[in-house]
């Protein structure tokens, strides 16, 4: 009788169904003067940033999400929404995700990401907040300071004769940099770096995930 209705359970509940991946993008464009912050507080999803001699930050934005049709991908784009405030001085860009609930918090999460591709003046401030994603900065010499739960992060340096200081630690993964010759994986691993002669401070914070450092080319 138990096998019978273990079969009958799994006849009723029929194979999960198929989801297939579907993705959106948009674009945003905002003034930013050079030494503004531009701030960063997203959920999901990698994000490459590069800097350049623009006074914009132009930003790609591509949700990505599991759905079993375009009709259901069109229904989860619109529960994930980029925000987008401020100018000049100041810029802030974060996702917001439909709440949580408390008995099953991280549902549906896995199905919703946003990538971003994105333009920022290269002498600008970056302050920058992911929970699960890949994080790749390069081109810009303004202080970065990057959290990210899950994932690595990757800052190409463009002038160590700028920077001042780098304080990077990872709780649990990898460390590579070119700095010290830093290379080492395990718990609680880091990069410190201090130049009395720069102005870039870089803190970069990775509680599971690599950290990976490097001088620009030609330095």
């Amino acid at each position: 009788m138990l096998l019978f209705a273990c079969l009958a359970g799994v006849s009723f509940l029929g194979p999960p169904l198929r989801a297939d991946e579907f993705s959106q993008t948009s674009h945003y464009s905002v003034r930013l003067f050079s030494f503004g912050t531009f701030t960063m507080d997203v959920r999901t999803g990698d994000i490459y940033i590069t800097g350049w001699d623009d006074p914009h930050v132009e930003i790609e934005a591509e949700k990505i999400v599991r759905a079993g049709s375009k009709k259901a991908a069109q229904y989860l784009y619109e529960r994930v929404r980029v925000q987008l405030e401020g100018q000049d001085k100041l810029v802030r860009l974060r996702t917001i995700y439909p709440p949580r609930r408390p008995w099953r918090p991280f549902r549906g999460e896995s199905r919703l990401s946003v990538n971003f591709h994105i333009h920022m003046p290269y002498d600008s401030n970056l302050v920058l907040k992911c929970v699960d994603g890949d994080v790749r900065v390069q081109g810009v010499v303004g202080h970065e300071h990057i959290l990210v739960n899950y994932g690595d992060v990757e800052v190409d340096v463009p002038s160590l004769y700028r920077l001042r200081s780098v304080r990077a630690k990872t709780w649990l993964g990898n460390v590579q940099s070119d700095l010290h010759g830093e290379d080492a994986a395990g718990f609680n691993k880091g990069v410190l770096f201090w130049n009395p002669n720069g102005s870039q401070d870089i803190l970069l914070k990775v509680h599971m995930g690599g950290i990976y450092i490097f001088r620009g080319e030609g330095e």
